[in-house]
């Protein structure tokens, strides 16, 4: 009995001086990562210093400080203003800025809606920004986009990458030419500081928002004054004129918190201001509205008798109470306000792992009727808001139920580490959307499809052969390959195949023994070490803020992903699916050898549909590919 006891006693000890280990082990990741996520923090915070700096400095005319933002070659991009594309030095781009924009009395940017992620020594960020350029009481105003590359050097961050994407502009097109006039000609305007006058009224203005005071506000106005929003989207005035319009509109506002950060500039006219500004709005309902601006005011006789708001629409429209987003996603396809389509935040689980979806219902919608439901997925590293929402949406119009939702350390979805692209993972998480939407109690079980687009087209292709509750097998503009033809691919890589598996296989033991994994740019036209090296625009789908880049997307790519990448097979799985699949792909797509290899293995009914007018990244999201790569699928479908 008593070595019974002894030995026992020696096991609990063993035991516990093993928890014990865990325990420090597991301590000391958990400090490694909070390590990381500060370092990163750090970097973020100055890629954001050289971004203001940059256009603050440009706004400053401070050219030298300007120049020091960027690296010896930088690659500028502005062919959607008329200009050019290729590399410059620094000296080159500032002679071109400092040809025209010194013509103008004042240029203000407000640059907003930052998203920065940086990998080892590289980053990418996007941005939208409002550029009013002031000349001669009149302005022209340009609402872009940025999408930025840098490269750390000398333990510093440089701008090496600027290309810019026009969404909208109002104004005097023609000041630009009598800028570069007063350039030429040596006609300098001055950069005026604003009168005491003129500023004290526009601060009143603010003042009289933040306090949530409208006869305060009222009181700044002149009876006859014209408020106009050049840039407000459908469903919102574009001018408000005289003051009882005013009051009307503003009175609606005085419920909501609201605090304004703002920097007033003057022009050659007196009575006329500049005002960069952002605002911090709580709605009554508890709702965050938090808007960039550009303002131009105008006073006389103490009052303000005309301003100019320009604001990001695309805010108002995600943020406002009583208005819908124009789509569904980030792009122009999507479902309009007029279609009637829900969406739904929803969550599911996936081996103890919560993941975030959208959950998108038919127009009309019947809570007694069933209908037929299809899971959406994307492309590798993609997110929901990409091209899942995009086909989701589209597919709800037409009278489906639709799942979109991120994978397992992707987007909104809980997971460590992040942005791990691993077949297993996302297979399993498919299965568990499988599981979350038959529980729906609109969902016809049998008449539930699995739709990948890319490269999740062989992760669908897997879990549908795995799950026979998915009835049919939809893939469009289908990234499949094999290791054979991962390895044609990618041996052209610096290092090739053996060196990424390698990489790989590094990365995954560090992040075992520290918590750390090692990430490169997911997306990058300067970076070949980067997961899709598209240099000059060859492919900007993923850094496009006018496509699919933004804060919803996280441009990291996990260094031990390219494992499970260069060894995943998504073409043999073919003679293992026994459900109807349809294909919709182009010739000018992503491998289509491999989607044809994969189709001549289908046992059962197939059908492929060829849209060789448009290639893999008009699939993804421009109006005409999707709509008619939806035509299909839906008229297939519905069959």
């Amino acid at each position: 009995m008593k070595k019974v006891i002894t030995t026992a006693a020696i096991a609990l000890g063993l035991i516990a001086c093993i928890n014990e280990t865990k325990k420090e082990v597991s301590t000391e990741k958990e400090t490694a990562m909070t390590t990381a996520q500060t370092a990163t923090a750090i970097e973020t915070s100055q890629i954001d210093a050289v971004i203001n700096t940059l256009f603050n400095g440009v706004d400053q005319r401070d050219w030298e400080v300007v120049k020091k933002t960027m690296a010896d070659s930088v690659y500028t991009d502005y062919t959607a203003l008329g200009g050019d594309s290729g590399f410059k030095t620094p000296d080159e781009i500032l002679t071109g800025w400092k040809a025209l924009l010194p013509g103008f009395e004042r240029t203000v940017h407000k640059v907003h809606n930052k998203a920065i992620w940086v990998a080892g020594n590289r980053a990418t960020a996007t941005m939208d920004a409002i550029a009013t350029h002031f000349l001669n009481n009149d302005q022209w105003t340009v609402f872009v986009g940025y999408d930025t590359e840098y490269i750390k050097e000398n333990d510093a961050w440089k701008i090496a990458r600027i290309d810019l994407s026009l969404y909208d502009q109002n104004g005097n097109t023609a000041l630009p030419l009598a800028a570069l006039k007063n350039v030429e000609n040596n006609q300098i305007p001055e950069l005026k500081s604003a009168t005491n006058e003129t500023q004290t009224v526009v601060e009143a203005f603010f003042s009289a928002l933040e306090n949530q005071n409208l006869e305060d506000l009222l009181a700044t106005l002149d009876s006859n004054v014209v408020q106009k929003m050049p840039l407000a989207p459908t469903n919102f005035p574009k001018e408000l004129v005289g003051i009882e319009v005013m009051k009307k509109q503003y009175a609606g506002v005085m419920d909501y918190t609201q605090s304004y950060q703002r920097e007033v500039f003057g022009t050659a006219d007196p009575n006329t201001v500049l005002v960069k500004f952002e605002g911090t709005i709580t709605t009554s309902e508890g709702k965050p509205y938090n808007n960039a601006y550009v303002g131009i005011y105008t006073v006389n006789d103490g009052k303000i008798t005309a301003f100019v708001e320009q604001f990001n629409p695309n805010i108002l429209l995600n943020g406002w109470p009583g208005l819908q987003p124009e789509t569904y996603s980030v792009h122009a396809a999507g479902a309009r306000t007029d279609s009637g389509v829900i969406q739904e935040e929803v969550a599911f689980s996936s081996n103890g792992v919560l993941l975030k979806g959208h959950l998108f219902l038919p127009p009309n919608f019947d809570a007694a009727k069933k209908y037929p439901a299809a899971i959406v997925t994307g492309s590798w590293t993609s997110v929901k808001e990409q091209m899942p929402d995009e086909y989701a949406s589209v597919m709800a119009k037409d009278g489906f139920i639709t799942l979109t939702f991120d994978f397992t350390g992707f987007g909104e979805s809980e997971g460590q580490p992040r942005q791990v692209e691993d077949y297993n993972l996302k297979i399993d998480d498919i299965k568990a959307a499988v599981d979350y939407l038959i529980q729906h109690n609109n969902v016809d079980e049998e008449n539930l499809s699995g739709l990948g687009v890319c490269a999740s087209s062989g992760y669908m292709a897997h879990a549908t052969a795995q799950d026979k509750r998915i009835k049919r097998l939809v893939l469009v503009a289908p990234w499949l390959h094999n290791p054979e033809i991962a390895k044609m691919i990618y041996d052209s890589r610096p290092g090739g195949t053996a060196g990424l598996l390698q990489a790989a296989k590094d990365a995954k033991v560090n992040y075992a023994e520290t918590g750390q994994m090692a990430y490169v740019l997911a997306a990058s036209e300067l970076d070949p070490l980067s997961a899709m090296y598209v240099p000059q625009n060859a492919f900007d789908y993923y850094l496009n803020p006018s496509k699919a880049a933004g804060p919803k997307y996280d441009n990291r790519f996990a260094i031990g992903s390219w494992e499970p990448w260069l060894t995943f097979d998504g073409i043999s799985v073919g003679k293992d699916i026994s459900q109807p699949v349809f294909i919709v792909h182009s010739e000018s797509g992503a491998v289509p050898q491999g989607t044809k290899d994969f189709y001549g293995l289908l046992p059962g009914e197939k059908d492929i549909k060829w849209l060789n007018d448009y290639n893999q990244q008009q699939l993804y999201f421009e109006t005409d590919a999707v709509n008619a790569a939806m035509g299909e699928v839906v008229a297939y479908l519905k069959k």
